[in-house]
């Protein structure tokens, strides 16, 4: 029988009351339950960061191409101008070949 056995009546945390590094068992998890915490913590605030660049990012990019779709708008208001006039020239050439044509033909 061994003679260095704790008596029956002692509980194991009396037992052991250190961990291997010789800190008591609460202090050790407090301090993990802490560095946890704070590790969440700035997980918080590195996710926040992000979505206020991402934001920013995306504002930055929905004006980018508000401005590019307005200089898009001009261009092609400016070409259907172009064509509405070449189409209006083209046009009253055609009525006034068709109308010589017609005078002619009245002539003939």
């Amino acid at each position: 029988m061994a003679t260095n056995l704790p008596p029956s009546n002692d509980r194991l945390g009396d037992q052991l009351p250190l961990t291997p590094s010789g800190k008591d068992v609460p202090t050790a998890v407090s301090m993990m339950v802490d560095s946890m915490t704070s590790m969440l913590q700035r997980a918080k605030q590195d996710l926040e960061s992000v979505d206020q660049r991402a934001r920013a990012d995306l504002e930055r990019v929905d004006q980018r191409a508000r401005a590019d779709l307005e200089r898009v708008d001009q261009r092609a208001r400016a070409d259907l101008e172009r064509v509405d006039q070449r189409a209006r020239a083209d046009l009253e050439r055609l009525d006034q070949r068709a109308r010589a044509d017609h005078e002619r033909l009245k002539r003939d």
